[in-house]
């Protein structure tokens, strides 16, 4: 098994401050953090910017990433690929309509000059009314990748969106295993659309024994989802544990 770290997305916290989370963060052992814009993002000013990085430094949390980056032309993803390369993430996770091609070149010249990937992020109709604007299936991600095949470019694969579309995220890593460059955990269940990875349909173990087969992924595993914010630590905790164990760890 490879030795996957677990990381979470800032996102959890939609209704915290970045200073705030990292405080949650505390109760648990992940110190991975994949940046939602709200929290920090290309449009702040560089001091801060330059604070915020300041006390992760402190708190001990490094940026894996930042995300997800919503396109819809060209033009717009140069500030958020210098913005996730300033803060030092490995990867930015990206939403656009997957017929524009112009954008996909654009985000492989910028994946290129800043060295840093870029996983294209699959979405359902729990966000998105008209799936024709964003990747919602295996055939919309392989077609892009396979038209586009650059190491830089990649799928930042979200089980719980594939699930709520039944497709599934087993069927997706072994399809696609080898440009997975990010994933994001999250379930979906009776009682929430979104859930805690491992509450709800998706099988956890088998996915990430099939990441170990299927991929050479270097990024954290990172727990996602949206609950209310009296839940988000509690279900952290719960969360982590659940990928822990499916990990080995």
């Amino acid at each position: 098994m490879a030795a996957f770290d677990v990381g979470v997305q800032s996102v959890v916290y939609a209704e915290s401050s970045l200073y705030e989370l990292l405080d949650e963060l505390d109760e648990t052992g992940i110190d991975q953090l994949e940046l939602w814009g709200r929290h920090l993002d290309a449009d702040d000013e560089a001091e801060t910017v330059a604070v915020a990085e300041d006390v992760l430094a402190d708190a001990g949390v490094s940026v894996c990433g930042h995300g997800v980056v919503d396109l819809d032309d060209t033009g717009q993803a140069r500030e958020h690929v210098a913005f996730a390369d300033r803060i030092g993430a490995d990867y930015v996770t990206v939403n656009y309509p997957p017929a524009r091609d112009d954008v996909t070149e654009e985000l492989i010249d910028l994946a290129e000059e800043f060295g840093i990937d870029v996983g294209i992020h699959n979405y359902s109709s729990v966000h998105h009314d008209d799936l024709s604007q964003v990747f919602s299936s295996i055939d919309d991600a392989r077609a892009v990748l396979e038209a586009y095949d650059h190491p830089r470019l990649g799928l930042c694969l979200d089980t719980g969106h594939f699930l709520v579309e039944d497709v599934d995220p087993a069927e997706a890593v072994r399809e696609l295993g080898d440009r997975i460059n990010s994933v994001h955990l999250k379930d979906t269940s009776e009682a929430e659309a979104e859930d805690v990875p491992g509450a709800g349909r998706l099988d956890l173990p088998v996915l990430v024994n099939l990441l170990d087969e299927h991929t050479d992924l270097d990024a954290p595993l990172v727990i996602e989802y949206e609950l209310p914010a009296d839940r988000a630590t509690e279900a952290l905790i719960e969360a982590e544990r659940n990928v822990r164990a499916a990990i080995g760890d």
